[in-house]
């Protein structure tokens, strides 16, 4: 059965949703952004996330960051919608642009949480007024993140628009995966895909070109990654595997849904982070996945994890 630990976690509470028999279970900060802080299997971690308070409030490398209204960069942190322009702040100081959206800084409330024999899930709402002027448009995001027995993992994410027009968003989010010791020492598996050219500030430029590393489970060694692809599929889901010390871990994602994904390998080398995205870097200006949304209608999303061991 799993259970419910509530602890302080700096000016914040975190939650703590565990089955003590099988070690399986996760932590969030919901106040913090609904930032994902562990996620463990049979005892075992797989997510490199914040370990203090103090990291927790500095985000460095936006470990587990819900991206929204839009993931990755916005150039120059300026778009147009229905005839106006806007301009977020510049938060990517080596870039010059905007980038991950404003959600991560928001408190989120909890809604409701789940405990069963099996399975357990906590869900999280935040709703915007529409009080920054660089993003006017009020919505409801809620998000559920779930664990089961089997060894899955899932986020659910629902996008309500409270706006009396149509509002422009992307989401993902920003998980760092580590199996085993370094980036290095993990075997990373892309499936069928593009990737997306960009330009020095890491905005598209409108090309996509072959990609054919990491088709098959590859070891990363030294390769350097913080790129962007889309995938070849028309439909069904994608999935991106990771290995470790003989554990596996695959994350899926509807194509439908998140028909892009970026892959990190940060400076650090400690972990690797696998992001499926809604859209395309800069889709506030190239449109490319961009979701705009209707007044009064829903968005609806869901991306998992399945762990293994070999």
């Amino acid at each position: 059965m799993y259970e419910l630990t509530k602890t302080p976690f700096g000016k914040h509470t975190r939650f703590e949703l565990r089955n003590p028999l099988t070690g399986h279970g996760f932590s969030i900060v919901p106040a913090a952004g609904a930032n994902v802080l562990d996620i463990q299997f049979e005892n075992q971690s797989i997510l490199d996330g914040h370990t203090t308070p103090e990291a927790l409030e500095a985000g460095k490398w936006g470990k587990s960051t819900v991206l929204f209204p839009f993931p990755n960069r916005l150039d120059e942190g300026k778009y147009t919608w229905l005839g106006k322009q806007y301009q977020f702040p510049i938060n990517n100081a080596a870039t010059g642009n905007a980038i991950h959206g404003f959600v991560r800084e928001e408190a989120f409330e909890v809604e409701y949480v789940f405990l069963a024999k099996n399975f357990a899930s906590i869900r999280c709402y935040f709703d915007y007024l529409g009080d920054r002027a660089y993003y006017p448009f009020p919505f409801s995001l809620e998000i559920e993140f779930s664990i089961h027995d089997t060894g899955k993992f899932e986020v659910q994410v629902e996008v309500n628009n409270l706006h009396h027009a149509p509002i422009p968003f992307g989401f993902g989010w920003h998980p760092y995966f580590r199996l085993t010791e370094g980036a290095n020492h993990h075997g990373l598996q892309i499936p069928p895909c593009k990737k997306v050219s960009i330009n020095k500030r890491m905005i598209p430029t409108g090309g996509r070109s072959k990609f054919d590393q990491f088709q098959a489970l590859t070891f990363v060694e030294d390769t350097i990654l913080d790129n962007c692809f889309q995938s070849s599929k028309a439909s069904g889901s994608y999935q991106l595997m990771l290995e470790g010390s003989r554990r596996y871990l695959n994350m899926k994602a509807p194509v439908a849904q998140f028909p892009f994904f970026q892959v990190f390998t940060p400076p650090h080398r400690e972990s690797i982070a696998l992001e499926p995205m809604t859209c395309n870097v800069d889709a506030f200006n190239n449109k490319q996945g961009l979701v705009e949304l209707a007044p009064d209608k829903k968005w609806k999303g869901k991306m998992s994890l399945e762990y293994r061991k070999g």
